[in-house]
C-alpha cells in the first residue's frame, strides 16, 4: 500500500555538500525511508550537481508515491527567503543560484532552502535533544563553526534571508587563523580548529599542523599537551555559549560534532565555563547539552526543510 493509499504525506529530503549529497525520502516523524548517497565532484560545478540532486530525487518520488515536498539543507551564504545560494566556499561556481526555483520546476513540488545550521537546528528541536524548548540556539563545532537559531518553532533570519553567524567573529587577539582572520570564533571552536590549536600553542611540539583526529586521539590515550588543546576548544566553547546567553537568552544551546567525538568530560568543561563566564540568570535557566541526532542528523536536517515547504506545515 502507498504513502497516499494510507493519508499518509512523504517529503524528499536534498543533502548539499562539498563532499557528499545525497537525497531521501522520510515522514513526518523523523523516519528516513529510502535514501540516495554519492560524491559531490563539487569541482564540477552547479548545474551537473543540481542535475544529479533532482534525477536522483524524481527516482525517490517515482519509487515512492505521496511525495508532497522538498526540501534542502546547504552551506551558505544563502537568501533563505529567497532560496538563492551565493558563492559557498566549498561549491564552487555556486554563484547567485536560484536553488528553490530549479527544484520546483525540476521536481514539481512545492520547495524550500535553508541554511544548513539553521536546519539542524530545526531538526534538533522537532525531532532531537531540542525538544520541548522554545528559544534553541545550535552551534555545528565541525570541519567550521555554523550556527542556527529557532525561536518558537520558526528558524530565525536575518536581512535578505541570511542565516545568523559567529564563525568569524573577532575572539582573541592572537590565535589560529580561520579563513584569514587570526583569533576568530572559528579558529578556537571549530572541530577543524583542534590541530591549528595545537601547533598554535604548542609550535615546538607541533610544528606542522596535525590533524584534529590525531589531537584528540592522543588527549584521549592521556597525552598532556593534546589534553590541554582540548581543554582550550571546550573552554572557548563554553565562553562562547555564555555570549550568546547573555545575548539572546535562549533556553537551551545544542553543541554538534564536537559534542559526539569527544564526550561528556569534554561537555562538562563546556559548561563548567558557561557557568563561571555567563550571567547567573542566564546559566540557571539555559541549558547547554550534545545535540541528540548523531548520525542521522544530516538526513533529518533536509527532511525538516521539506516539511517546512508542505502546506500543512505548523
Amino acid at each position: 500500500m502507498t504513502a497516499q493509499q494510507n493519508g499518509r504525506e512523504l517529503y524528499l529530503g536534498l543533502d548539499v555538500g562539498g563532499t557528499k549529497c545525497a537525497v531521501l525520502v522520510g515522514n513526518a516523524k523523523g523516519e528516513i525511508l529510502d535514501r540516495i548517497e554519492w560524491k559531490s565532484n563539487a569541482t564540477r560545478g552547479a548545474a551537473p550537481m543540481i542535475d544529479d540532486l533532482c534525477n536522483n530525487g524524481r527516482a525517490l518520488m517515482t519509487k515512492h508515491s505521496g511525495v508532497v515536498s522538498a526540501g534542502a539543507s546547504i552551506g551558505g551564504p544563502l537568501d533563505a527567503d529567497l532560496g538563492i545560494i551565493k558563492s559557498p566556499p566549498n561549491l564552487p561556481g555556486w554563484d547567485n543560484i536560484p536553488l528553490k526555483d530549479l527544484m520546483e520546476e525540476k521536481l514539481g513540488v512545492p520547495s524550500r532552502v535553508e541554511h544548513d545550521a539553521a536546519a539542524c537546528c530545526l531538526a534538533e528541536v522537532r525531532w532531537g535533544a531540542g525538544i520541548g524548548a522554545s528559544h534553541v540556539a545550535y552551534l555545528t563545532c565541525g570541519t567550521g563553526l555554523g550556527a542556527g537559531l529557532v525561536f518558537d518553532g520558526n528558524i530565525y533570519r536575518g536581512a535578505a534571508g541570511q542565516n545568523a553567524e559567529i564563525g568569524h567573529a573577532r575572539f582573541r587577539e592572537d590565535g589560529p587563523d580561520a579563513f584569514g582572520k587570526r583569533g576568530s570564533v572559528e579558529a578556537f571552536c571549530a572541530a577543524g580548529a583542534l590541530g591549528k590549536i595545537a601547533s598554535w600553542k604548542f609550535p615546538a611540539r607541533w610544528p606542522k599542523t596535525p590533524s584534529s583526529k590525531e589531537v584528540a586521539d592522543q588527549a584521549q590515550g592521556g597525552d598532556a599537551e593534546a589534553k590541554a588543546v582540548l581543554e582550550i576548544s571546550a573552554r572557548s566553547i563554553g565562553e562562547l555559549c555564555a555570549t550568546i546567553g547573555d545575548f539572546l537568552r535562549p533556553d537551551m544551546i545544542l553543541i554538534g560534532s564536537l559534542a559526539q567525538y569527544l564526550g561528556e568530560e569534554w561537555m562538562n568543561l563546556v559548561r563548567q565555563e558557561f557557568v563561571e563566564e555567563a550571567l547567573p540568570q542566564t546559566a540557571e535557566h539555559c541549558t547547554i547539552r550534545a545535540a541528540g541526532l548523531g548520525a542521522r542528523l544530516q538526513d533529518c536536517s533536509a527532511l525538516i526543510i521539506a516539511l517546512a515547504a508542505s502546506p500543512n506545515w505548523k
